[in-house]
This record gives structure tokens, sequence and C-alpha cells, in this order.
């Protein structure tokens, strides 16, 4: 439970939400100590989720995973498969609902016989190109690239996904927070407690632990 954002604060109402060692003083109580911390993890959950477009040779539910959203602990996740020449696409677009550092991982898979093949990620914010992957034929065959990229709540997230074929060849991507497989972002908080210096029980105004 928060300390109140207004009215009278005492050590009592820091000791009951943050703890702390008796005999009890304000030094205790920095942000980024023992007890008041300076940052904490948010949930993320992605909404308004679109599909915009999808080409999949499939090559059985091993293998592939059709776009999902808020599922296996990670915020979205795709991972397609086009065969015998097809070229596949996919489109895919959401929000987020917390402000943080975000994790995107691209993954894709051509043989080394083929040459000549690229596979090629965008990704936007807010409609905006933020940046672009892309590889070609080559040894290793299975490939992944990891990049971060910051988001605020409300925005809207969109990933591309391009790639030709002529064996089988693969396109995906796993979108988390702190990394790619979780779906939490680490945030500042407690931002009016000094760190050191003068601190005083005002300071603690809609802190908690």
């Amino acid at each position: 439970m928060a300390i109140p954002s207004s009215g009278a604060v005492s050590i009592s109402d820091l000791v009951t939400e943050f703890g702390g060692t008796a005999p009890h003083s304000m030094s205790e109580y920095y942000r980024g100590g023992s007890f008041v911390p300076s940052t904490k993890q948010a949930t993320v959950t992605a909404g308004s989720t679109t599909i915009n477009q999808q080409v999949d040779a499939q090559r059985g539910s091993g293998y592939t995973t059709n776009p999902t959203w808020n599922s296996n602990g990670r915020i979205f996740t795709v991972y397609l498969w086009a065969d015998n020449g097809a070229n596949g696409v996919w489109d895919c677009q959401w929000t987020v609902n917390q402000t943080g550092t975000y994790t995107a991982s691209f993954n894709s898979f051509i043989s080394s016989a083929d040459g000549g093949l690229t596979t090629s990620f965008v990704i936007y914010k807010n409609g905006t190109q933020l940046d672009t992957y892309s590889r070609s034929t080559g040894d290793p065959e299975s490939r992944s690239e990891v990049r971060t990229y910051s988001y605020s709540s409300g925005d809207t997230v969109r990933i591309t996904g391009n790639w030709g074929s002529r064996g089988w060849a693969s396109c995906g991507c796993t979108f988390g927070g702190s990394s790619q497989d979780n779906n939490t972002v680490t945030q500042d908080t407690n931002t009016g407690v000094p760190t050191s210096g003068v601190i005083t029980l005002e300071d603690f105004y809609g802190s908690s632990a």
C-alpha cells in the first residue's frame, strides 16, 4: 500500500511500507538503498492487435507459430515458413500499455544451399520506421539478432517480416520486455525520494515498496 500523496506522513508509515531496522532513522530510506527501491517491474499487455498480412506454407504444428500476443510469458511471438519458391510475408502491430525498453529477437532459417535469398524485418513506432534488419543466405543457416527499442505507454509497435524460399525457409520474431522471453519492463519509481543529502517525510508522498 503506497504512502499517501498528501497529508501527514510519519516515520512509522515508512516502516510499515518499506520495513527497516530499529532504531529507525530517515537515512535508512534513501532511494536505491536497502529499503526504498529505485526501479520496479511493470507487466506489459499488448492491445489492439492486428495481423495485416500473413503468407504461410505450413510445416506442421511443431514448427510453425502463427502470430500470438500475451502468450507463453511473451508479448508477441511469430515463426512462419515458406517453401518451394514462395515469398513469405507477415505484418503485425499492437499497442503497449507500459513505458520502457523492449527487446526483439529476429529469427530466421535459410538453407545454405539456397543462394541469393534474403530475410528482412522492419520495425516501426507509431507509424515511423525505427530500424531494419536483414540477412542473406550463408552459414549458419539459423540466425538470431537481438535488438532493443524504447516505447511509451500507448505507443503502437509494428514489425514486418519478408523472406524468400526455395527449400524450407523461415522468418520469426519474439518480442518481450527486459528480454525477448518475458512480458515485463523496468521502470523508475519513487523518483521524489532523494538518494542522499537532506530527506524529509514529505519526499515520500506517493512512494511505495
